[in-house]
């Protein structure tokens, strides 16, 4: 009898272990053919009624072993932001730029050298480039043409930490904190907000 008992507690033992491992084996695949469709699906571009440009990727989910091997750059930015790898929780980036071409008359701006550029010049061409700005001006008898392409880059880091602090212990509710960093030393970033759906 006794032998009957310990029978069905090992089959229904191996049983349990067996449906948790097929269950963590149907979490990883799910998992990574998410991440397959994330990087082969790439970047969607659509633009709203008031004519803002809204650009759209799905999430990768990784490890941490796995941001390490595969996206140096992340690692070395969450190392410099001086977060942990066990209290990264997201990393967003975003580079943008922007075209402005612009076509004036020069009697319609103010300019204080109008009368010596009309009277002296025929043609003035002014070039200026460096990696964040393109920045192209002609001025041709009274008009102007100018051309500016400026880039940035943008990168968004969440993570926890325990709020207190008791010797080397540290204790209470995570807060979760998002840091932004932009690469663009002419540029100032002057808004960021973190929501998330619970």
């Amino acid at each position: 009898m006794k032998i009957k008992i310990w029978l069905i507690l090992i089959v229904v033992v191996v049983f349990v272990l067996q449906w948790m491992a097929t269950i963590g084996m149907y979490r990883e695949n799910n998992r990574l053919s998410d991440n397959f469709l994330a990087l082969t699906s790439g970047m969607q571009y659509r633009q709203t009624l008031d004519s803002l440009q809204a650009a759209r990727t799905e999430r990768l989910l990784l490890e941490a072993s796995e941001i390490k091997r595969s996206f140096p750059e992340i690692a070395k930015s969450i190392n410099q932001l001086d977060i942990k790898m066990k209290q990264f929780e997201r990393y967003s980036a975003v580079s943008s730029s922007a075209n402005y071409d612009i076509a004036n008359r020069l009697r319609d701006t103010v300019i204080i050298r109008e009368k010596v550029i009309r009277d002296t010049l025929k043609m003035q061409y002014i070039r200026y480039r460096d990696k964040w700005i393109d920045f192209q001006q002609a001025i041709v008898a009274d008009s102007a043409y100018t051309a500016i392409q400026t880039r940035d880059s943008i990168a968004i880091v969440q993570s926890w930490e325990r709020p207190r602090k008791l010797w080397f212990i540290r204790y209470g509710r995570k807060r979760h904190i998002q840091t932004v960093t932009n690469a663009n030393p002419n540029a100032k970033i002057t808004y960021t907000v973190f929501v998330e759906k619970r």
